[in-house]
């Protein structure tokens, strides 16, 4: 009982965190679109959303309508060892993408402009390791808690962020680095 108690006050609370996503949206995004990739809304609040969709639909359904189950060889993804694993490796590609960054000296956020190609550290083997790392990250935590939608809209993460911040990324580097860029896409791939 006190399980179940938990998971509908958590219920409760992940409306309030819709609220603070779109927000943050509303308030932190830039009003004027110039020099900088026009991405639909900053990478971490698009991975919220859909943690927070899939923690909202999981408990909903358990706790209120029963609508359906999830099949029990599902159950292989609730790990709570392999998902702090997956976690903990992607908040290391996070400081890694993080750091190379900083050392030279440029802005992560995507509404930035952009004054250079990064292609040192792990942007040799992978041109999105933050975005990659958020997917994973996603899988972790779906993982760790047991609930399996939150791994399911890993595929809406991933298409939310390839076709409406990926795609507008690589618009604006192309336009503004143009062969540099387009050379540094035939080197690298997307993912890994």
């Amino acid at each position: 009982m006190i399980i179940e108690n938990a998971f509908r006050l958590s219920l409760h609370s992940s409306l309030p965190m819709f609220m603070f996503l779109f927000l943050t949206h509303i308030f932190y995004y830039p009003k004027v679109r110039k020099n900088h990739a026009l991405v639909i809304s900053f990478p971490p609040i698009i991975l919220l959303f859909f943690i927070n969709l899939g923690f909202i639909i999981s408990t909903s359904n358990l706790y209120y309508f029963q609508l359906y189950q999830i099949p029990k060889f599902f159950d292989v993804f609730r790990s709570f060892e392999l998902g702090l694993t997956l976690i903990i490796i992607s908040l290391a590609i996070l400081i890694i993408s993080l750091n190379t960054f900083k050392k030279v000296n440029e802005n992560p956020v995507p509404t930035s402009s952009t004054t250079i190609i990064i292609d040192q550290n792990i942007y040799k083997y992978t041109r999105n390791p933050m975005y990659l790392a958020m997917l994973i990250l996603q899988v972790g935590i779906g993982m760790m808690l047991s609930i399996i939608h939150i791994i399911f809209f890993t595929v809406f993460t991933y298409i939310v962020l390839k076709y409406y911040v990926i795609i507008p990324e690589e618009i604006y580097l192309e336009k503004n680095f143009k062969l540099k860029y387009l050379d540094y896409k035939k080197l690298v791939n997307r993912w890994f």
